[in-house]
């Protein structure tokens, strides 16, 4: 549970917080996030059959499946991502953190590394909540970031 602050708090209490109870449903998230551990993908397949009730071959989209997707929506609609995409892209890129080394006279050197995460999940809500700004906003960054997957 995520504990809510109404701005009358004090450090000590946010750095000294515990771990509360998630409910009922603690020990089945455990047990499925174990197994995804363990089993991977095919866990998660596994596991978008018994929830989603979708039997999945491949957690990736094949280029067809885009293809069909392009041309389920309209033209303006794509020209609507396309630029989104763009000022999403032009934002982020001003976030850019380079690193820095410097050397002191006596020969210490002092800097600071950025270093991308090598993946990363985003999740994106389907049924009636589904919205592409979702995937644009998340993935956009990630991948300017640095992000290899």
């Amino acid at each position: 549970m995520i504990k809510i602050f109404d701005g009358e708090f004090s450090v000590e209490s946010v750095l000294n917080r515990q771990i509360q109870s998630y409910g009922e449903f603690e020990q089945s998230v455990k047990q499925i996030i174990a197994d995804v551990v363990k089993n991977k993908d095919k866990a998660v397949l596994s596991y978008t059959k018994k929830f989603d009730g979708v039997n999945l071959n491949s957690l990736e989209v094949s280029a067809e499946e885009i293809e069909q997707a392009k041309q389920s929506v309209s033209a303006d609609f794509l020209a609507i991502l396309k630029e989104s995409a763009e000022n999403i892209k032009f934002f982020h890129e001003k976030q850019i953190k380079r690193g820095f080394e410097v050397t002191k006279d006596d020969g210490v050197v002092l800097g600071q590394k950025y270093t991308p995460i090598e993946k990363a999940g985003i999740y994106v809500p389907g049924g009636t909540a589904s919205y592409p700004s979702t995937v644009l906003m998340n993935a956009i960054p990630a991948k300017i970031a640095g992000v290899g997957e």
